[in-house]
């Protein structure tokens, strides 16, 4: 039998210490209860990546202050990276290093007297089965649910595409962004999102699907129809905390 020496405790505590390093990343000196993201991996076998952006106006306290483009963070299998952003940060993180759902968040909090995190889901550019919401299973400000994005995008996509007609279902395969079969017992395979989908894959995805996130660009940009644009306007969401989970399934 082998006793517990002080050795044994130094190497224990470093090896803690090392593996908690390995897990965080951001600004190093982060203050506590400063904003951060919590990159969750689901995945047993995937390394999820983000793009990471920033506002060319962050301030000086923020992560990659005036950077633009940022170095990806990497996420391994089954693992949480605590991503410190620093006070003022405004950017954005993209599952798939950019072709997957993107997360845009906003911790410069506009409202005197009461601290608001902004943030919400984009999947103009990409689709992927990622969410966006406050850590500690926390509400809206207004009190509504708060997970942004989609946990499972085929399932979501699934649920809705038994409504439709066959020739409806048939224009959307047509596409390209859909995969399946049509008619009452039909199923989606595949759903698929970038700028160039056009407007019936975009109704289908936000208004008939309705999945918690931009798929259009709203009236923030672009060439808005009056249904996407109100629909995605609805999705612009605040909170009281600044720590958001990020979660890759």
């Amino acid at each position: 039998m082998h006793s517990f020496t002080f050795f044994t405790a130094v190497a224990i505590l470093l090896s803690f210490c090392s593996a908690e390093l390995a897990n965080t990343q951001g600004v190093a000196n982060y203050s506590p209860g400063g904003p951060v993201i919590n990159l969750i991996n689901t995945s047993p076998t995937e390394t999820h990546v983000y793009k990471v952006e920033g506002n060319a106006d962050n301030p000086p306290t923020a992560y990659g202050a005036g950077q633009g483009a940022l170095p990806a963070a990497t996420v391994l299998p089954g693992q949480t990276v605590k991503f410190h952003l620093g006070q003022g940060f405004i950017g954005a993180f993209s599952a798939k290093n950019g072709e997957g759902s993107r997360f845009e968040v906003n911790f410069r909090g506009d409202s005197p007297g009461e601290y608001k995190t902004w943030y919400n889901s984009d999947m103009q550019f990409g689709m992927s089965d990622t969410t966006l919401a406050p850590a500690h299973g926390d509400k809206q400000i207004n009190g509504n649910d708060a997970v942004a994005g989609e946990q499972d995008c085929l399932a979501k996509a699934n649920s809705a595409w038994t409504s439709l007609d066959v020739g409806t279902q048939q224009e959307l395969l047509d596409t390209g962004y859909l995969e399946g079969t049509t008619g009452q017992d039909g199923v989606l395979t595949g759903v698929h999102m970038d700028k160039q989908a056009g407007d019936k894959v975009v109704d289908f995805f936000q208004n008939i699907a309705e999945f918690n996130a931009y798929v259009h660009s709203g009236s923030v940009a672009g060439k808005p129809t009056s249904n996407t644009a109100a629909a995605a306007d609805a999705f612009s969401w605040s909170v009281k905390t600044k720590e958001l989970d990020i979660t890759g399934y």
